[in-house]
């Protein structure tokens, strides 16, 4: 790290860390190539992690030569048991002290964090091909961190868990998630906080954005995005949701979490279970522990996962809790295991015999650090034994809840609890993204409450009632919807709430005005080649690129023809030619020959313009761009951009004059737009008689867009995003006619794809998913834009 040091001046500044991406040690690999971690080959590696020292340092650990027990490593013969025990704790051992433990000390010598994230954390198999245990790692971060990727969430919440309990325990402020990663193009500001809430409510309190590309130039703008970057339509607006992550953020750094069970990982177990030849054992095993942990969640008891490493470390008995490091717990839970190490054991004995309560869920473990045991025995009879959620349900009704809801929830209300001297923090989210939930929330305790709203800053009292020595209150929770209550010491207010009763609705189903913002975009993705004398047959580009740049290869000369149709009389305005890498073709529009990327550049400053206004003609237009492949060759899609609409006519696209009126929003798509990734404004005007005022809201009942801007009579009245797609416009509202001024803000879905996913929107959004043979279809996929059934509703206040 000498190199670092001519910055030593800037560290804890300027440079206030150290980001680590994805380290790992695995070596065994699948048995075809996979989309995520760990990938492999075409045919099986069947290997387990190896370093020179390994031997060496087994038998410092363990006492025996590793060499000798091999096989025991891939066939369950002999002691497998305890070898393979051995031998994970010490892979797992000698990478956490050779890399993560090594950085630590360095950076906490040289005033930075040490942050970043493990390879392939979410499952018990991943993580043991990966790191041996990834939880350990983490008490040698600053800012112990993980990844998400995906537009998904269930998928990652042992990911959350592991690392959020490490810092719960060890007292680390801060929990970062890399997080956007393989979302595409399209996240609208909803999806993000969908995404985000999850990681939230969970323990993450740093979002670390992926990804803010240098370039969009060629196979970058497929790099695993959400891409951060100034061309999105969104970007002037992105303050608004961040704001909201930042004031959540900051409120769960307050105080400490308040959990009271404690689930011990099955690590230990996945190394026993582990052969490279056969996981069938482990992946049972992790499916075991997740269901435990869903039912958990399902039944709002919250708690910690125990990694066994670390409990050795700074696990103890104190007043019949269990302690690990800061945090301590009333009830402790062992999931479907096969071992406990000697150390968890004598920790559970000493709980059990201080009062502690100890649930363990069959099959029970029958191996103490990897060699049958018959003083497991004994805990056995001090424990409560489940062997049915319904059992472990009952077992629970002896740990205190900080928190009760009331509701059935189905599992997709999540809580964060966090407790200072004489306040607490409340978050609660809904992860459903179609179901809206009315609870009743109860919280241990007399206290007066306030609602925080991180969106817009704001907060007020919240009504509530003490009873049965609990504070409850009434929550309304829409999908996507979270709330955020700080709780004082005292009385709860007394007012009561107001109810809202719509009255009156007026559907704004006319005309809308039409304004586009930025050119409209014709995205040209199909073109024929020619090498020789003869074109090729229409293709996609990505199969062009192939031919050309890989089954040719360098120093191939060839011609792109690419053609679209204009019905335009005339132009009002302008059309131009976006190509990236301007400089790397001869160009003709219509057989002229052209200069590219000489009137400026589009999206990006390798998207260079060209003004072929002039050039383009009714019927036919051809473009043809010429070059020679080189080692760094990109064939991209091209664009015609400017001042027109795109229609769809069979299997061809057409320029035609835009339309300055819609009868519909729902779908600007349809209406010229197919490949618009702008913002445009929509505006109408309705007749409202107002005897007195009333409660007034401009509602949608679907959005489909990063977000939508709502002017009336010329004045911002604020954002939508999020459901239920109302926004109160009481103050803005006149008699007689008012103007509705809607600007609708895209993404660049349907501009830079992918357009041909027989998916649409895949879960997992990258590179492949935008040019892979096996997901291609001819069909453009493109997503909606606009927004369904505008209406202004009138509601009356009742108590």
């Amino acid at each position: 790290y000498r190199p670092y040091a001519k910055y030593r001046e800037e560290f804890g500044k300027t440079i206030p860390g150290v980001f680590t991406d994805e380290p790992n040690i695995s070596a065994s690999r699948p048995r075809k190539p996979a989309r995520i971690p760990p990938r492999g080959p075409r045919f099986p590696v069947y290997s387990v992690p190896w370093t020179d020292t390994l031997p060496e340092k087994f038998r410092e650990l363990n006492g025996y030569d590793i060499l000798e027990k091999l096989p025991e490593l891939f066939l369950n013969i002999g002691d497998y048991t305890k070898t393979r025990y051995d031998f994970w704790r010490t892979v797992t051992t000698m990478f956490l002290e050779a890399f993560s433990k090594q950085i630590y000390e360095w950076c906490d010598r040289h005033g930075l964090k040490f942050t970043g994230h493990y390879l392939a954390e979410d499952s018990l198999l991943s993580q043991l091909i990966c790191s041996g245990a990834t939880m350990p790692h983490y008490e040698y971060q600053h800012v112990p961190g993980i990844d998400h990727l995906g537009m998904e969430i269930w998928h990652i919440f042992l990911t959350v868990r592991q690392v959020a309990s490490v810092a719960n325990q060890l007292n680390r402020k801060r929990v970062l998630c890399e997080v956007y990663g393989c979302t595409g193009y399209y996240p609208s500001f909803e999806d993000r906080k969908w995404l985000a809430d999850f990681l939230l409510v969970q323990g993450v309190n740093l979002l670390n954005h992926h990804l803010v590309p240098y370039s969009l130039r060629g196979r970058r703008k497929r790099d695993y995005g959400l891409m951060f970057h100034w061309s999105q339509p969104w970007w002037k607006y992105n303050t608004l949701i961040e704001l909201y992550f930042a004031r959540v953020s900051y409120a769960l750094t307050q105080g400490k979490r308040v959990v009271n069970v404690l689930v011990i990982h099955p690590i230990t177990s996945a190394w026993i279970e582990y052969s490279p030849l056969n996981s069938t054992k482990v992946v049972k095993l992790d499916e075991d522990f997740k269901r435990v942990m869903k039912y958990l969640l399902r039944l709002h008891v919250d708690f910690d996962l125990g990694d066994e490493l670390i409990m050795e470390k700074h696990g103890k008995v104190e007043n019949a809790k269990i302690k690990v490091g800061e945090a301590e717990y009333h009830a402790v839970i062992i999931p479907p295991s096969v071992n406990l190490s000697q150390k968890t054991v004598e920790l559970l004995r000493d709980f059990v015999d201080a009062g502690g309560l100890l649930i363990a869920f069959k099959p029970l473990p029958t191996l103490v650090s990897g060699n049958p045991s018959e003083e497991l025995a004994d805990l056995w009879n001090k424990a409560v034994v489940v062997e049915s959620f319904e059992e472990l349900a009952s077992a629970l009704e002896k740990v205190d809840k900080p928190v009760v809801i009331e509701g059935d929830d189905k599992g997709e209300v999540l809580y964060h609890l966090r407790s200072s001297e004489n306040s607490m923090v409340l978050f609660i989210v809904n992860t459903s993204r179609e179901t809206t939930f009315e609870l009743k929330v109860g919280v241990k305790g007399s206290w007066k409450v306030e609602e925080w709203d991180p969106i817009t800053g704001e907060n007020s009292l919240k009504p509530a009632i003490v009873e049965n020595g609990q504070t409850w209150i009434r929550i309304k929770l829409y999908p996507v919807n979270s709330k955020l209550f700080v709780l004082e010491k005292g009385s709860p207010a007394t007012l009561a709430e107001k109810a809202e009763i719509p009255e009156k609705t007026i559907y704004l189903n006319g005309k809308w005005k039409v304004t586009r913002k930025e050119p409209n975009v014709l995205v040209l993705d199909y073109c024929r080649y020619r090498v020789e004398k003869s074109w090729s047959p229409l293709m996609p580009v990505p199969r062009v690129h192939d031919e050309l740049c890989l089954s040719r290869g360098v120093g191939t000369k060839y011609t792109l023809r690419f053609e679209f149709e204009s019905e335009l009389e005339t132009v009002n305005g302008k059309i131009m030619l976006a190509v990236e890498n301007p400089k790397m073709f001869k160009a003709r529009v219509n057989g002229v020959e052209v200069e590219l990327g000489k009137d400026g550049h589009w999206l990006d400053w390798n998207f260079g313009l060209t003004d072929i206004t002039k050039l383009v003609g009714k019927g036919l237009n051809t473009i043809e761009l010429e070059s020679e492949v080189t080692l760094e060759h990109e064939l991209e899609n091209i664009y015609i951009i400017g001042d027109f609409a795109v229609e769809k006519r069979d299997n061809r696209f057409v320029i035609t004059a835009e339309k300055n009126n819609v009868s519909s929003t729902e779908n600007l798509c349809t209406e010229g737009y197919l490949f618009y990734s702008g913002t445009i404004d929509l505006e109408t005007e309705f007749l409202l008689e107002l005897p007195e005022k009333k409660k007034i809201y401009f509602e949608l009942d679907e959005l489909n867009a990063a977000l939508a801007v709502v002017y009336v009579n010329g004045t911002k009245a604020g954002e939508i995003f999020l459901r239920p797609y109302k926004l109160d416009i009481s103050d803005y509202i006149k008699n007689g006619y008012n103007k509705i001024r809607v600007v609708l803000v895209g993404t660049l879905r349907n501009t830079l794809g992918p357009l041909h996913n027989k998916e649409g929107d895949p879960k997992w959004t990258d590179a492949d998913a935008f040019i892979s043979k096996n997901i291609w279809t001819d069909k453009y996929m493109l997503r909606p834009f606009g927004f369904k059934n505008p209406k202004v509703v009138l509601y009356k206040e009742t108590l």
